[in-house]
């Protein structure tokens, strides 16, 4: 009877205890694995926010490298989420993505060396068309692999030249290409404001400049991806019975402000309240 007992309590907790598995990669400054600032990722302190709205999940994060990071979620052997996903039509193939964006963010910018702007006759330049910037002064354009900008964005810089191009692969693709910005082998680099500047912070670099791209929404949206299963399924329609009072929140409106100069973050704060996700 004893025996029976425990048993049937085991079960229990079993069918009871839920987990979310969330896929997280050596990328800041959205996850933070090995430097001081280790856990205080914006996408790392979402997911901990996250958690407080969905008592009834425990979450495992788990490592994995940037390159492997989409297949990992596209096997639909084992359950994992990500955040911060971009809905390309590719990826909805094979992925569950949620309704309601869970992060938002100022769409890519360009960083450039103050020194190349003045070269081309710029003093006070802060946004431009990609395309045609990048085609009509035969500048350089550096890009990580396998990233995706949003379906836009993309489908701009697929149409450029492949000679003004660079696409670098590899676990610090953007810092890579950063530091090939500072000795001039590429003209510009394009990424998130924030990744940008935690860059700049990181390497001591003052002399350069982002510059906003005309061709994109001023925001950006990511939503929650999970393996496109039965049980991504579900932990994403439980997700998004929570994600407007997540975003709501005091909480995430300082997560999302996080790690960005103080003027890009007055900007981001007076679009937060005046857009709405597509």
């Amino acid at each position: 009877m004893r025996k029976a007992l425990l048993l049937l309590i085991m079960l229990t907790c079993a069918a009871e205890s839920k987990s979310i598995d969330w896929i997280i990669t050596d990328f800041p400054p959205y996850y933070m694995i090995s430097d001081a600032n280790e856990g205080t990722g914006r996408d790392e302190l979402i997911i901990d926010l996250l958690h407080q709205y969905l008592p009834a999940y425990s979450d495992n994060k788990v490592y994995f490298p940037a390159s492997r990071a989409i297949r990992a979620l596209s096997d639909k052997r084992h359950t994992f989420c990500m955040l911060s996903l971009h809905k390309t039509p590719q990826r909805q193939k094979f992925i569950q993505f949620s309704n309601h964006y869970t992060t938002v963010g100022l769409s890519p910018t360009i960083v450039m060396a103050k020194k190349t702007l003045e070269a081309l006759g710029y003093q006070d330049l802060e946004q431009i068309k990609l395309k045609n910037f990048i085609e009509q002064h035969k500048l350089v354009l550096g890009v990580m692999m396998q990233r995706s900008y949003g379906k836009q964005l993309d489908a701009i810089i697929g149409s450029m030249p492949k000679g003004q191009v660079v696409v670098r692969p590899g676990q610090d693709a953007l810092e890579s290409l950063t530091h090939m910005l500072s000795k001039g082998r590429v003209d510009a680099v394009i990424g998130y404001p924030s990744e940008h500047f935690y860059l700049h912070q990181l390497t001591g670099q003052k002399e350069m400049v982002q510059l906003l791209i005309e061709d994109v929404q001023p925001i950006a949206y990511g939503y929650v991806g999970c393996t496109n299963n039965e049980d991504g399924k579900q932990i994403i329609n439980e997700i998004d019975q929570v994600l407007n009072d997540v975003a709501k929140s005091q909480a995430f409106k300082e997560i999302m402000l996080k790690w960005l100069p103080s003027y890009l973050n007055i900007k981001l704060s007076t679009l937060m309240k005046t857009s709405k996700a597509e």
